[in-house]
């Protein structure tokens, strides 16, 4: 009877048109072991109510708990793995929520095609790029339980690209070009007074570059600087409009990678791109340049040679993680020291700290099917690695763990 109820729910759905992405809304709870994507992305009210806007005075409150609709799938939780709640990009058109001892998954956000998903520093809200009016795509935030959602952006164009807040979750910046394949500006926008985009919220351009790729972009600690990396690393300064286009060069081997800036000390960490004469690989080494006093040119302090893909700090700042195509490092910036704590994943790990750095999440195939993506924990030390999901199917991308319970 379970099983009939849910068919007959899946139906129902499919014959529903899909609502415009600028009415996205959280559906109830769905299993995401029991839906197919397809099945997901329609599982909707068929009549969404208009969304609400941020007004000037606008405060986050604590998300009300929700409960599950349906039987959620066993994984293995922990009994204790970390603070905060982990989110991440299901099958490329949903948005979940997944507590970190593996207790409780959801779909909070449903269709729109969400992409290049950050939670804020402080835990409020999530932001990601999704689909906006017609064809254009806008930088949309929600609310970790996902009953608020309000678009930031107003440009109405093709493409936009990777949201990053600034360390006071205040601002918003991004990249975005007019078509899918055109030169990419520099943009910044308020999350408050986001309804009223753009006057409201002040959405301003920062840049326009000359490259219409981007491989990261990253906030000084101060909010003052926008580093872009679009092959050479650029410094943007928001205040007062300096500029310095190719700040940062890169080498024959590919493009700068993965800007980050600690969120404790004027230090900007990147990577350039190296290649490995016994492997033929080309991956990261890790870079780092001062950035309170920023006058090139710039002195590059050159560390570990990992070959990596990405990197981000903890919280504190103390630790940097670092990701290969197989592999997770931890590296502790106030000793020196590395240590590899994942090692021949089957997918590319995607890792992140928990809010207070002593758990790390990361994606590998599950043990009884090394095809299926999973999430796992895994103690900073490298212990007692534990799958918290048991998906039957489905990706994962942009995993991100946030400060909100």
């Amino acid at each position: 009877m379970k099983w009939l109820m849910l068919i007959s729910l899946v139906l129902l759905a499919a014959c529903q048109t899909t609502p415009p992405a600028a009415d996205i809304v959280p559906p109830t709870l769905i299993d995401l072991n029991a839906i197919a994507t397809g099945d997901a992305a329609t599982a909707t009210a068929a009549a969404p109510p208009p969304l609400p806007t941020l007004p000037p005075t606008w405060t986050p409150t604590s998300p009300a708990a929700l409960e599950p609709t349906a039987t959620q799938v066993a994984a293995t939780p922990t009994s204790s793995s970390g603070e905060g709640t982990l989110f991440f990009i299901y099958n490329g058109d949903s948005i979940a929520r997944l507590a970190p001892d593996g207790s409780r998954e959801e779909l909070i956000v449903v269709g729109g095609a969400p992409a290049g998903l950050t939670a804020a520093p402080d835990g409020s809200l999530l932001a990601y790029t999704a689909q906006g009016s017609g064809s254009a795509r806008e930088v949309f935030v929600s609310s970790p339980d996902g009953t608020y959602v309000q678009a930031v952006s107003c440009l109405g164009f093709a493409r936009v690209l990777h949201p990053v807040w600034s360390f006071d979750s205040r601002t918003l910046a991004f990249a975005a070009s007019q078509t899918a394949d055109g030169p990419l500006g520099l943009y910044t926008a308020n999350v408050v007074g986001s309804g009223q985009c753009p006057g409201g919220n002040n959405q301003r351009q920062v840049a326009q570059l000359e490259a219409n790729q981007l491989t990261g972009l990253a906030w000084s600690l101060a909010g003052n600087w926008l580093f872009a990396s679009h092959g050479a690393i650029s410094a943007f300064n928001v205040v007062d409009g300096t500029a310095y286009p190719d700040l940062l060069a890169a080498t024959g081997s590919g493009p700068n990678l993965s800007p980050v800036h600690s969120p404790t000390d004027d230090l900007l960490t990147y990577l350039k791109s190296d290649y490995n004469n016994r492997t033929g690989a080309i991956g990261g080494t890790l870079y780092t340049v001062r950035t309170g006093n920023l006058q090139p040119p710039v002195q590059e302090l050159r560390g570990a040679q990992l070959f990596a893909r990405s990197a981000a700090y903890s919280r504190d700042g103390r630790y940097l993680l670092v990701a290969t195509e197989r592999e997770v490092w931890v590296q502790d910036e106030r000793t020196g020291s590395s240590l590899p704590i994942v090692q021949a994943s089957n997918f590319y790990p995607q890792p992140v700290f928990s809010p207070d750095a002593e758990w790390v999440a990361f994606v590998d195939g599950g043990r009884a099917a090394l095809t299926i993506p999973q999430v796992y924990v895994i103690r900073r030390t490298g212990a007692n690695p534990t799958p918290i999901t048991a998906h039957q199917e489905g990706t994962i991308s942009d995993l991100t763990w946030s400060a909100a319970r």
